[in-house]
């Protein structure tokens, strides 16, 4: 017609739409210069241009409602070819076949030729109209026209979401009511073009534009509608069923539809309102053959799991079964192949993509994606069935880590996984998946059975992998000090809690290595760890709490701690009967503990001193032996309480051995071993035995005590007589040095010379002072005093502080002349040192001296010679005065000397009192009046003007006291000298 014409015209102008004939027009659907069987058929016309969206869904609802509103004729295909006398089994008919019955049936009820047919002939002309027509509708709008404009708008929500976004969508009541029709309609599933489909994935694509419209399609009750269209579609579901069938495309909408309204918290009260929608959802994860569908039930699981209340739901219709299944369909290999893959050619593909949402969905099922949501029953059911370390790894959204785990063998301290494990859970889900009554509280990995696990941790794996990165390593050490106290509390030392007691300690001392800082972990648990080195238990056990102690006394608050529980005892009885591994762990701890005082007063008290010296006397480790000879040398060096300790060392042991210890344990070690007679040590194989069997005995006793009641203490008793008796009782010992040998050794390198020097001048000042003489004890003292200071002249150093000096010159006018020889003796070895010669001069020495000389005319040439080295070194103004007086002695001494006396010592004794006499004339006070005292001696005539200096030696008059000092060394002898007991002859003639 010329309006149609005209139509086509205008649209051809403005539009290039596709070629189509003319007769065709009528029966297309066209909406605002769009013919919307064309825009739907994307396959050959995917991105037509749509220039105003908006307008255009406007026209599109329009026309839905016209559509809608649209009355056909009241018959049906049955009916009409009833009335067109059409047998209806051999339905359906060619339009020429209608046309035929059409015409025969109209020429005979014509009503110009059958007056009384004018009712048949207008249904005749009715059924013919409805059969022939191509819009058959059998009561209102035409399906196809319905199902064009459903396509057309979910076209437009889902390409122009944006545009559309901000608008409320005005078409739910016609929705609502397509949905709801189809749903009740028995052909549904046999129909060619069903509406259900196109209505629930509309209903999706609006509330996906803006969520705001499932709170509009909540109003409209279009929650009940769905559910009524998703229950009805699910009951079609089997393993047969395909991704196309209509069933199956319903429930794929409806679920999206509600994931988008689950936003929203009224319609989650609807959800809960209805439990049949998460039954329904749930169901939809039974079939496995659908994995597309199951992934977007999964989503919408994942969308409900966000409500707590929903969550229990979820978990009571048994989704945890499902989407656990869904993880062991996931193939890690091919995310790490790098491959490019698509889902629509990739089955592998869509089932990794359902597992990854399937552990999301287990994330958003136990509240980890929120703080402080956890749901405790769903955690502790994943952390029964997967293990506590995979729910964890979940809950801090390591999907891909768990996905791949879950998939492959992997041993660590967290997780033990393998085929067997993965069987078992697979099949238990299987069996989870049938059940009506569903749980898991009896479910246990029967390779998990006999392992120790504690918190959360294999603790034999944990062993053998130590330096594996503890997670909480704090918690970890909490969790097996836990575990060893409830063990401890019941008392059953059975084997196997024997076993995992052990296994508990290895961790702890693993835990804290690796882990450091966290020693503090076990204080307050002292009693508990000491208390397993009870000899009750096992020597393993104790073994590894020794390992555990060994550890944390790093540590001063550890040991501070230690300290104030007052459990060493228990320490102390381990030295005995365990091995050297044990004995040196043992020894280890109680060096770090040995720096707290506490300590080292409870170890004394404790008898620790005769459990290290029954180690140090009678182990056969050198390596023991040194260690404790190290600890002894650390509590010794305490300041209260290591004097004691010194004390009790002394009982059994020589004070060297001790000194030894301090400043060379190793040294201190061979010297046990070995025999020695020096000046400060006689020891040999009796004495070594007599001690090693006294100390192993006494330690017996002192074990059985304790093992019976560990706080028994431990003293010497007062009488107890020192076990080491080196000497004989002849021998003469002074300062812990024998006297016979040193002289016989005068070269020996003393351990404590100044020591020695005061114990030797105190013993010498006492002999000399007491009025009942020892002449072989005096003559031994003095040739000792004589050696050392003549061997080690820097001792005398020390010699006038000391006080000795006024003693040595008073006691040399003692009557008995062997008081006066050894008095002069021990000046001539002193006077080669300055510092003796200025305290010779502060005190009176002259008078005494010179009486000394009268009285023993055999020391007169010692005398000269002290006399020589006093003027020779410091002529001091107390000396001089002192000298005034004794002038005319001297010169008498001179005078007696007859020169038919032609031996050398009195020949020196000369040369040495001039060379002294012409010193003295020097002295600035007193020089002159000394000058003037000598010229009125004729004797001095015949010396004054010749130098006396060839009679006079470097070689020292006594000569016995050659020969240098030995290297320093405890078994270091020095060099032995033939010594004399007495001066030289005067008869005797040096060459």
């Amino acid at each position: 017609s010329p309006r149609l014409m005209s139509n086509v015209r205008a649209i051809y102008q403005y539009v290039p739409i596709p070629a189509i004939s003319f007769p065709q027009l009528e029966e297309e659907l066209f909406c605002n210069i769009y013919y919307l069987r064309h825009l739907c058929n994307e396959t050959r016309f995917p991105d037509w241009e749509i220039k105003n969206p908006v307008s255009f869904l406007k026209d599109v609802l329009g026309a839905w409602k016209k559509e809608v509103e649209k009355k056909g004729p009241n018959m049906s295909y049955e009916e009409a070819y009833d009335t067109l006398r059409l047998p209806k089994d051999k339905a359906p008919f060619h339009e020429s076949q209608i046309r035929k019955a059409y015409f025969r049936m109209a020429q005979k009820y014509h009503p110009d030729k059958n007056p009384e047919g004018r009712d048949i002939f207008e249904a005749v002309n009715k059924a013919y109209e409805f059969l022939c027509t191509k819009k058959r509708v059998v009561d209102g709008p035409d399906p196809h026209n319905l199902l064009l404009i459903l396509k057309t708008q979910s076209i437009l929500f889902r390409r122009f979401k944006e545009e559309l976004a901000p608008y409320k969508y005005a078409g739910y009541p016609a929705l609502i009511k397509t949905i709801t029709m189809e749903t009740g309609d028995e052909n549904l599933f046999s129909k060619s073009e069903p509406l259900l489909p196109e209505a629930t994935e509309l209903a999706y694509h609006t509330v996906n534009c803006s969520a705001l419209n499932a709170e509009e399609l909540r109003r409209e009750n279009g929650i009940e509608i769905l559910q009524a269209a998703l229950s009805r579609c699910v009951a079609m579901l089997s393993f047969s069923s395909k991704d196309d069938d209509v069933a199956v495309k319903v429930c794929t909408h409806v679920c999206r539809c509600y994931a988008v309204a689950a936003q929203f918290e009224e319609c989650r009260e609807k959800f809960m309102g209805d439990l049949r929608i998460v039954k329904d959802v749930c169901r939809i994860l039974y079939f496995k053959n659908l994995p597309r569908l199951c992934s977007v039930a999964t989503e919408c699981v994942s969308a409900f799991a966000m409500d707590m209340a929903l969550q229990t739901q979820l978990f009571k219709c048994g989704v945890l079964w499902h989407l656990l299944l869904y993880l062991f369909n996931y193939d890690f290999t091919l995310e790490e192949g790098g491959v490019t893959k698509s889902e629509n050619t990739n089955q592998q593909e869509v089932a990794n993509r359902l597992a990854r949402l399937s552990i999301h969905a287990l994330a958003c099922l136990g509240g980890y994606l929120t703080p402080d949501t956890v749901n405790p029953l769903l955690h502790k059911s994943l952390c029964s069935l997967i293990t506590p370390y995979l729910t964890k790894l979940i809950g801090q959204g390591k999907y891909a880590e768990v996905l791949k785990v879950l998939n492959s063998n992997t041993e660590n301290p967290y997780l033990m996984w393998d085929n067997g494990t993965r069987f078992e859970l697979t099949e238990f889900l299987e069996q989870q998946q049938q059940n009506i009554v569903r749980t898991v509280t009896d479910f246990v990995f029967s390779l998990h059975q006999k392992e120790l696990i504690v918190g959360d941790i294999f603790v034999r794996i944990y062993n053998e992998q130590p330096t594996f990165s503890i997670e909480e390593p704090k918690i970890f050490c909490q969790k097996l000090l836990d575990y060893l106290l409830k063990t401890s509390e019941t008392k059953i030392l059975s084997e196997e809690n024997l076993k995992y007691g052990q296994f508990c300690l290895q961790a702890l001392s693993n835990v804290i290595k690796n882990n450091p800082g966290h020693e503090v972990e076990c204080i307050g648990h002292f009693q508990l760890l000491f208390g397993l080195l009870n000899p009750k238990y096992q020597a393993d056990v104790q073994l590894m709490a020794l390992e555990v102690l060994t550890v944390v006394t790093s540590n001063n608050m550890c040991v501070e701690n230690i300290a104030d529980c007052r459990v060493c005892t228990l320490l102390l009885l381990t030295l005995r009967g365990l091995s050297s591994a044990g004995a040196t762990n043992v020894l280890n701890i109680l060096h770090a503990l040995a720096s707290n005082g506490k300590v080292v007063k409870e170890l004394l008290q404790q008898g620790a001193v005769l459990y290290l010296l029954n180690v140090f006397c009678n182990s056969t480790n050198p390596n023991l032996r040194q260690l404790t000879a190290e600890l002894f040398s650390k509590l010794s060096a305490d300041k209260l309480t290591g004097p004691k300790i010194r004390i009790h060392l002394s009982k059994f042991l020589p004070s060297i051995f001790v000194d030894a210890m301090q400043s060379s344990p190793e040294a201190s070690v061979h010297m046990f071993e070995g025999n020695h007679e020096n000046p400060e040590l006689i020891w040999n194989d009796q004495t070594r035995e007599t001690v090693c069997s006294t100390v192993k005995q006494i330690t017996i006793d002192l074990y059985k005590e304790q093992t019976l009641k560990p706080t028994t203490p431990w003293n010497l008793p007062g009488n107890f007589s020192p076990v080491y008796q080196g000497a004989d009782a002849d021998e003469l010992e002074v300062g812990g040095v024998y006297l016979r040998l040193f002289i016989s050794q005068p070269g020996w390198v003393l351990r404590k010379p100044r020591e020695f020097t005061v114990e030797i001048m105190n013993k010498f000042t006492k002999i000399i002072s007491s009025p009942k003489l020892q002449g072989e004890i005096l003559e031994t003292v003095t040739q000792a005093v004589c050696s050392l200071f003549a061997m080690q002249p820097t001792l005398a150093e020390h010699i006038p502080s000391l006080g000795h000096l006024p003693i040595v010159f008073k006691h040399m006018t003692n009557k008995n002349d062997a008081i006066p020889n050894a008095c002069i003796s021990v000046i001539h070895v002193l006077s080669d040192n300055e510092s003796c010669v200025q305290g010779f001069a502060e005190t009176d020495c002259m008078k005494p001296l010179i009486a000394a000389m009268k009285m023993r005319p055999d020391k007169v040439g010692l005398a000269c010679e002290a006399l020589h080295r006093m003027f020779s070194k410091n002529i001091s103004p107390q000396l001089m005065v002192q000298v005034n007086k004794t002038i005319c002695f001297v010169l008498q001494v001179i005078k007696k000397m007859k020169m038919q006396i032609l031996s050398l010592p009195f020949i020196l004794c000369k040369a040495q009192i001039v060379k002294s006499l012409k010193a003295m004339t020097t002295s600035l006070e007193y020089g002159e009046q000394i000058q003037e005292e000598l010229n009125k001696s004729k004797t001095w005539a015949a010396y004054k003007d010749q130098m006396h200096d060839l009679f006079i030696s470097n070689t020292s008059v006594a000569g016995y006291l050659t020969g240098g000092p030995a290297v320093a060394g405890y078994l270091t002898a020095a060099p032995t000298h033939s010594m004399p007991q007495s001066p030289p002859s005067v008869d005797d003639v040096t060459p």
